[in-house]
């Protein structure tokens, strides 16, 4: 915009410049000239009167007469007349005629008109009769009146002249320019992202310039506005990803990061962004491959693409995935193991039976047993896999009902009671002598759920152990845990415990599929329940969770 000011006041100088030119050009050829029509006219006055006066010296009149001819007829014009006779003497003169003669050399005066030099200057022309001569002369002091009065008036004229053209070239560029100043102004702050319309009060011949430009502004408002909105949802995209996105240009410098990525990375000045940065960098050209690396304990993953312009990194936590993986391809050896070891059992008991190795009744009753209990154990594991894919792939029986907590602790406490007492294990019942608000929830999934909580305690508790099973009231909601004086777990154990691939005992002295604490979450998942676990190696476990009262 400066710079447009700049350029057109120089243009407006330079117009003004050459307009004093041109007005000074003007008034020096001018003047010129009308000095020059004034030497002319003096001439042709001073040549008519000679001839006039040559006129009447030939006519033969006296020197009265003459006197009388020559004044004021010829004087009016101010040349001076003086009519000598043939011997040189005077005979009749205009008024001042002689003090002017007096005053210039006449002498070389001929029937050409000449400038005769003096202390006024005169132009002087002498006509040569037979009669006499006669002499005509004016000074030019009065050419030079009249010339002088008319370069006054020319210079008067040329001066208003001049502060016309002045104001009219400032009133021109005033009206041309102050629209173009503010359109130029207007498209600077459109330039920086502001929306500006111009008025269309334009001069005539800037009207459509000024429409189009408001159209212009509108539609460029409109593309900016939609590319904020793109870019601001991207952005908000970006930072809505759990993954990391890292983009640099061809030059390397950072065109996109959202703050998954420096935390995953563990900030700018990790060690870790270093690494990525530097293998990004070399992506741009297409040199560099997809890497893994342990920060810690996780595991971490940059996948690399090449873009036009630069490169894209998208950063992964794949901790769990590895985790799953892992842990799927163990549950998978783990339920391999648990299938071919009662099968293999089963297979020789009952080849053994077959070819009638057992002859002894009550041992066969015993083998019967044996081939009974993996039969059960089998049958354990394919329900226990049906059971968790049943609650995750269709919706179970999850209507909620009025249920007495406490009455359901009675009754799993006496039904449990037989298998504790079996194992060794104290089976102790917790209700508060205060009754329990009655609450919402599905009381056949509730049991299912604290079955596998006792059978797990009681399961992992030594003999002379002891198991609790106890409601509390929590605000409003009804606390029921399960507790054990077992072997505990630790911390790795505990915070994996409801994972449907991870067993407790991966050494297989224990049995079970690993998936009872598995669907005991599931279900809680599904009444709107979550179950926290506090456990501490070779001191015990508890397994709890919330259900809210009836009344809240």
């Amino acid at each position: 915009m400066h710079r447009f000011r700049r350029y057109t006041r120089t243009m407006l100088a330079i117009l003004l410049v050459f307009m004093l030119v041109l007005l000074g050009t003007l008034y020096a050829v001018s003047s010129t000239l009308a000095r020059s029509a004034t030497r002319r006219q003096a001439e042709s006055e001073v040549e008519a009167c000679a001839r006039i006066g040559a006129a009447l010296l030939s006519q033969g009149r006296t020197a009265a007469e003459l006197e009388t001819a020559l004044n004021p007829e010829l004087n009016p014009g101010g040349v001076a007349v003086i009519l000598l006779d043939q011997d040189g003497r005077l005979v009749a003169a205009t008024d001042g005629a002689a003090d002017w003669l007096g005053e210039a050399d006449v002498s070389a005066a001929g029937e050409e008109i000449r400038e005769i030099s003096g202390p006024r200057g005169m132009l002087v022309m002498a006509l040569r009769t037979a009669d006499g001569v006669t002499l005509a002369g004016m000074p030019l002091a009065d050419s030079n009146r009249a010339a002088f009065s008319f370069r006054a008036l020319l210079r008067m004229y040329a001066l208003i002249a001049l502060g016309l053209t002045v104001l009219m070239v400032l009133l021109l560029g005033w009206r041309i320019m102050q629209p173009v100043y503010a359109l130029v102004d207007a498209a600077e702050r459109i330039s920086e992202g502001e929306e500006v319309s111009v008025s269309e009060k334009l001069p005539m011949e800037l009207r459509p310039l000024g429409r189009a430009f408001n159209r212009m502004s509108r539609r460029l408002s409109e593309s900016i506005h939609e590319l904020t909105r793109e870019r601001d949802t991207l952005s908000q995209v970006l930072e809505g990803l759990d993954e990391g996105v890292l983009a640099v240009d061809q030059a390397g410098d950072v065109l996109r990061q959202n703050s998954a990525a420096l935390r995953l990375l563990g900030g700018m000045e990790s060690p870790a962004y270093t690494r990525v940065m530097t293998a990004l960098r070399a992506a741009s050209a297409g040199g560099a491959e997809d890497m893994t690396w342990q920060e810690g304990e996780r595991t971490m993953l940059a996948i690399f693409r090449p873009l036009a312009g630069g490169a894209l990194a998208v950063l992964r936590d794949v901790t769990e995935r590895e985790r799953l993986e892992r842990t799927s391809r163990e549950y998978v050896a783990n339920i391999s193991h648990e299938l071919r070891t009662p099968l293999s059992s089963m297979r020789g008991i009952t080849e053994g039976l077959r070819d009638g190795l057992v002859e002894d009744e009550q041992e066969r009753q015993r083998y019967y047993e044996l081939l009974l209990g993996e039969v059960k154990r089998l049958s354990r594991l394919v329900n226990d896999l049906l059971e968790l894919g049943k609650l995750q792939s269709s919706p179970a029986a999850f209507a909620l009902e009025r249920v007495d907590m406490a009455e359901t602790l009675y009754e799993l406490h006496d039904r449990t009671r037989a298998l504790a007492r079996e194992k060794g294990v104290k089976l102790t019942l917790d209700v508060p002598e205060t009754p329990l608000p009655p609450v919402q929830t599905n009381e056949d999934r509730l049991q299912q759920v604290l079955t596998i909580f006792l059978d797990n305690a009681i399961k992992f508790t030594p003999a002379g152990g002891e198991v609790t099973l106890g409601a509390l009231r929590q605000a409003s909601y009804v606390r029921v845990f399960v507790r054990d004086t077992g072997i505990g777990m630790d911390e790795y154990t505990a915070r994996h415990a409801f994972d449907r691939f991870h067993q407790a005992d991966p050494s297989h002295g224990s049995k079970g599929s690993g998936l009872g604490l598995a669907i005991a979450h599931e279900i809680m998942q599904r009444l709107g329940g979550r179950i926290t676990v506090r456990s501490k190696e070779g001191e015990g476990s508890e397994f709890s969770f919330l259900v809210k009262a009836e009344e809240a």
